[in-house]
């Protein structure tokens, strides 16, 4: 219909073309015009397109301008600055090494330098490796030997600038990407004339109230490519720089998650001087931490949540928002009070850490996050916690039909697809805090496998671990299974007591918990036929009880000598009481499948012709 009025609402190139048609229809110069095959339809193609262009990138800008909507790293991480957040960048994987030299004389120390390398080998692919600070030591008792030297995967390089105040584009812009900001380290030396040098520190790291107009800092900021800029103080907050000062800038630039589980480590030339002949290596802890650089949704989620803690912890939303500012190497992360533990403590705030590339965080590094961050940001009256995920594997168990007459493939390639499914969900919908296992999205992911599946039958198990921290020991472990379980299905791997004896850890039916005497053969359990279970001190045979509504087993005065298959755990397995149950996680656990056990996930086809 023709109209004087161009209806500017519409940014879709048919509507514009449209629009503009109704509009020239309504003037008297083109009264009864046939605009298709015409030049003037050539026109209207142009001018369609040309709105249509611009529309779109106005709508573009407009979104840029805001964090929620904004869709390109650069503004992203311009909105974050506003709010006082750089987002983290890639996290070099470390690894902790252990040396032992014999070297020639009796030296009164050895120096193993900053930036000695190491090779190490991740599926099939070379890493390189290097120290990033320098180690001494010396000989006890005529032995010189060190643990824990840390080595971080990447190439430890150098950039130099030289400052010229008459220059006012100059920027310091560190020419690679994949950087790890933590290992920068800047000295500026006066000229080329005077080599007096001098460190600067982070001042990122530091309260800007009590930066000082002569303290030698640099900041550090995200800038475009995913690259960064150093700039320093400006006599105000941070002593200026002088003409001719040469600033260099070390970093090492890294592979990120790729070097993670390094394990075997070689060492490029000689370590403290010496060949590999006068030294043996051992390693202390495989690498881990690698992560690669902060995500848009990432930068997104947090700087908010970091703008509003403030630096200062009171609310769980806080915690998790400080550490993931802090610490790179975080996976998930979840946060609970002591009022929601069982039993309740008061007062005390639990925090569990899931790091990328591992399990859980070594003693230490747990110590040195509460030092060095919780300590300084948290209420004086509450004591922060930090403990180790809980791990609860799914195992499962299903049985395939398939029409042999549409299978594209061989038996075996389907079946090693549906596993190869199975797996996939638990990577992409589980393996973290707060992630819920859902029963019918897996069996759905299976059928939709291939259109040779014709239907599945999926059962599964719930199984915990019990890790002691000393055998021998006398201990309570809780096992919180958080749903239903049938009467009659706990069963655990087998372990050695205090009469030498291997038992297996089952229910009675009734709400008690025994030791049951069984034998072990490669990798299997075998109960004794008739039970015998073994007597306690108090002359029960009672080892704790079971609450088949709500899945918790407690174990009381538990006290196993020796794990039969060599591992670190006591595997302990129940059958819920309906199998197609869902599964919340509590607290610190993260519902995930055992990779490495044969029995986690056991898929049996079945050829099933109609005729």
């Amino acid at each position: 219909m023709a109209s004087n009025k161009i209806a500017v609402t519409d940014l879709e190139f048919d509507s514009i073309k449209t629009n503009l048609k109704n509009y020239l229809s309504a003037q008297s110069q083109f009264t009864d015009y046939d605009f298709a095959g015409s030049g003037m339809d050539v026109l209207l193609d142009i001018l369609a397109y040309n709105t249509h262009y611009m529309g779109y990138y106005a709508n573009m800008i407009g979104n840029e301008m805001f964090l929620d909507s904004s869709s390109l790293r650069e503004s992203v991480v311009s909105h974050a600055k506003l709010l006082n957040i750089m987002p983290t960048s890639a996290t070099a994987p470390t690894a902790k090494l252990n040396f032992t030299f014999t070297p020639s004389g009796s030296p009164t120390s050895l120096t193993i330098t900053k930036n000695t390398k190491f090779t190490s080998t991740v599926d099939g692919v070379n890493y390189n490796f290097t120290t990033v600070k320098p180690t001494t030591l010396y000989p006890v008792s005529g032995v010189y030997s060190v643990s824990n030297v840390e080595v971080k995967e990447g190439n430890l390089l150098t950039k130099s600038y030289t400052v010229n105040l008459a220059d006012t584009a100059q920027r310091f812009l560190i020419p690679n990407a994949n950087v790890d900001t933590t290992t920068i380290n800047i000295t500026v030396q006066n000229s080329a004339n005077d080599s007096t040098v001098f460190t600067y520190a982070d001042g990122n790291a530091l309260d800007v109230t009590t930066i000082t107009s002569t303290q030698r800092v640099y900041f550090i900021q995200e800038v475009e490519d995913q690259k960064y800029e150093i700039f320093f103080g400006d006599g105000a907050i941070g002593r200026q720089l002088a003409d001719g000062n040469i600033i260099f800038v070390e970093y090492l630039t890294t592979s990120g998650t790729l070097a993670n589980k390094s394990s075997a480590f070689t060492a490029v030339g000689t370590v403290a001087g010496l060949t590999s002949g006068n030294y043996a290596l051992t390693v202390g802890t495989t690498a881990v931490g690698g992560a690669a650089i902060e995500s848009i949704n990432s930068v997104k989620h947090n700087a908010p949540k970091l703008y509003q803690a403030q630096k200062r912890a009171t609310t769980k939303d806080d915690y998790k928002a400080i550490l993931l500012g802090e610490r790179e190497d975080i996976e998930s992360i979840a946060v609970y009070g002591g009022e929601d533990a069982d039993p309740p403590v008061y007062g005390k705030v639990y925090i569990a850490i899931k790091p990328t590339g591992n399990a859980a965080y070594s003693s230490a590094t747990k110590d040195d996050i509460k030092t060095s961050i919780l300590k300084k940001t948290n209420v004086v009256t509450v004591i922060p916690e930090l403990v180790d995920p809980i791990y609860y594997y799914i195992i499962v168990d299903t049985v395939v039909n398939y029409d042999p007459v549409t299978l594209l493939t061989t038996e075996d390639s389907l079946k090693a697809t549906i596993d190869s499914t199975i797996n996939s969900y638990f990577l992409s919908d589980l393996q973290k805090f707060d992630q819920k296992f859902r029963y019918s999205v897996l069996t759905k992911k299976i059928d939709n496998t291939s259109q040779a599946v014709r239907n599945s039958k999926t059962t599964i198990k719930y199984q915990l671990r019990i890790t002691p921290a000393t055998l021998a020991t006398t201990s309570t472990y809780t096992l919180e299974y958080g749903n239903a379980i049938t009467k009659g299905s706990l069963i655990s791997t087998a372990f050695t007591a205090s009469d030498g004896n291997t038992y297996t850890l089952i229910d009675d039916s009734l709400g008690s918990v025994k030791l049951v005497r069984s034998t072990y053969s490669n990798g299997t359990v075998t109960v004794d036929s008739p039970a015998v279970y073994m007597t306690l001190l108090d002359g029960s045979t009672n080892q704790g009880t079971i609450d088949y509504d709500t899945g918790k087993v407690v174990l009381n005065n538990f006290n196993p000598y020796t794990i039969s298959d060599s591992s670190s755990n006591i595997k302990a397995t129940v059958t819920p009481s309906v199998n197609n149950a869902d599964i919340s996680p509590i607290r610190e656990q993260i519902l995930t499948t055992d990779t490495n056990d044969a029995a986690g996930i056991t898929v049996t086809m079945v050829a099933e012709t109609i005729i």
